[in-house]
């Protein structure tokens, strides 16, 4: 169910989107008109149901939650807040408010929507940075070739889920020359027997000489 209604406080138009089975209309354009109304229990940045709010107030939770962490600068814009595995930003508000990277928040409060199957690239290659100046959209096939062409494609230990290092994958090497089983060097190092299959195919860590 959707349909647009005017405010009730600044009287502007705007889109909204609900359940079928909830029959009454939003009354407010965003979580600033919705607390100047004097909601009961309701403020800025506090919980809400999600498939109840509007676009408007999606966004304005994603600044309030990007505002946090967000260090402005000249150049880069540094993150306070947590940082993946993977080098990116993650926020802190529900991933449904429209993204849980950083960048990716920044992309939607300054820029706007993301269209659906594009990314949103760095022009800085600071994986930390959300300066909006930074970002550009790609499709999955313009971030490799672009992350290729910068030469910063993760192989080995620099790959964020990388159990082994490349000492390790040296003696693994050494090790199935030696004929030993697989079973018994998947043991050795805790990783499994389809690892070490991998790397003796040659299909991972084939830039390791043993």
């Amino acid at each position: 169910m959707h349909g647009i209604t005017e405010c009730e406080i600044c009287k502007t138009p705007f889109k909204w989107r609900r359940a079928k089975d909830r029959k009454n209309t939003p009354r407010f354009c965003s979580t600033k008109c919705r607390y100047e109304f004097g909601h009961i229990g309701f403020r800025p940045g506090g919980n809400y149901r999600i498939a109840e709010a509007t676009e408007q107030e999606k966004i304005e939770r994603l600044k309030i939650s990007f505002e946090k962490s967000v260090i402005r600068s000249e150049f880069c814009w540094k993150w306070s807040g947590y940082i993946g595995k993977d080098g990116y930003p993650i926020m802190s508000c529900n991933k449904k408010n429209g993204s849980d990277r950083a960048h990716r928040a920044s992309w939607i409060i300054h820029r706007g929507a993301i269209p659906k199957g594009m990314l949103v690239c760095h022009k800085c290659d600071t994986r930390e940075c959300t300066n909006p100046d930074h970002l550009f959209l790609g499709t999955p096939a313009q971030n490799t070739r672009d992350m290729i062409q910068k030469n910063r494609k993760c192989i080995g230990s620099k790959v964020p889920t990388a159990k082994l290092n490349e000492e390790s994958v040296k003696v693994i090497k050494g090790l199935l020359k030696l004929k030993i089983s697989y079973p018994k060097i998947a043991k050795m190092f805790n990783v499994g027997i389809n690892a070490i299959v991998r790397i003796k195919n040659g299909e991972t860590w084939k830039h390791i000489e043993a």
